[in-house]
């Protein structure tokens, strides 16, 4: 595993040594940064979230859309309402979406990690939290899973899901689960309006800037980001299968229309 930030222009790998310092939201864990304010990120934000047997979090709340996948573990997302709390238990595969202005929190009996954030960046998310936004007002916490995606876009890859995407009403913090199987290449492709976010779970491969013509390997716990407007491709090391999670934020319509989704019927709907 790469031990420093390797960078061209346009994209970079991020692995575990670099991440950012605990940012103090965890009570028995970490909150660190992988991508977001630190690294120069805008449109998502992606942090490892560790949580302790009877870790929690804070009470979170973010202007924008957030969302989470469950790398390991099980947890519980606590939904902060004004008449009580919801609670939604995840185990490994889930996801977590949050709306704008959702109040949110995360506990473990047993130990969880979870890899998101808010989308797009939350500059304030480590100062001290407010009064609680409640969420009766509009919509709050959704809970997904990897294995019920609803759409499969076959140009990413031969097993590319969206899970939290727009066809379920989210505009800016999408969740995608890729898998390269061994040498697998996808199509180059540009997101003329989003950055581009995948955090490898599993295998080793290489992220190639197309524009530049620069190749970066990657292996496991390694982030890749990828800024506005960079052609790029990821592939598989031969031997490797390589699983991701992540995707371009904002949801990238031109992608969309490309994989034959009424991109407009979805953005009048939501």
């Amino acid at each position: 595993m790469t031990e420093d930030v390797t960078t061209e222009a346009g994209l970079r790998v991020i692995p575990p040594a670099a991440w950012g310092p605990d940012l103090g939201l965890v009570h028995g864990g970490s909150w660190r940064e992988m991508v977001g304010p630190g690294t120069g990120a805008a449109c998502r934000s992606m942090y490892t979230v560790v949580l302790e047997p009877a870790g929690s979090t804070r009470v979170l709340r973010h202007s924008g859309e957030a969302t989470y996948y469950v790398a390991d573990g099980e947890a519980t997302v606590v939904e902060h309402l004004a008449d009580g709390a919801v609670h939604h238990d995840v185990t490994e595969g889930s996801m977590v979406h949050a709306h704008a202005g959702a109040a949110y929190s995360f506990e473990s009996a047993g130990g969880a990690r979870l890899v998101g954030g808010p989308a797009p960046v939350d500059r304030s998310i480590d100062a001290p939290g407010g009064e609680l936004v409640t969420t009766t007002a509009g919509p709050g916490v959704s809970i997904h899973h990897r294995d019920r995606p609803g759409l499969q876009v076959p140009f990413i890859s031969r097993d590319a899901r969206l899970v939290v995407w727009l066809g379920r009403g989210m505009r800016t913090a999408n969740m995608n689960y890729v898998v390269l199987e061994p040498g697998e290449r996808n199509r180059e492709h540009v997101h003329k309006v989003s950055e581009d976010t995948i955090h490898i779970l599993e295998g080793h491969g290489t992220a190639e800037n197309v524009t530049t013509g620069e190749r970066i390997a990657f292996g496991p716990g390694d982030t890749v980001h990828i800024e506005i407007g960079f052609w790029h491709a990821v592939e598989a090391d031969r031997g490797e299968r390589v699983v991701s999670v992540g995707g371009p934020c904002p949801a990238d319509t031109d992608m969309l229309r490309a994989a034959g989704v009424d991109v407009d019927a979805l953005l009048s709907e939501s």
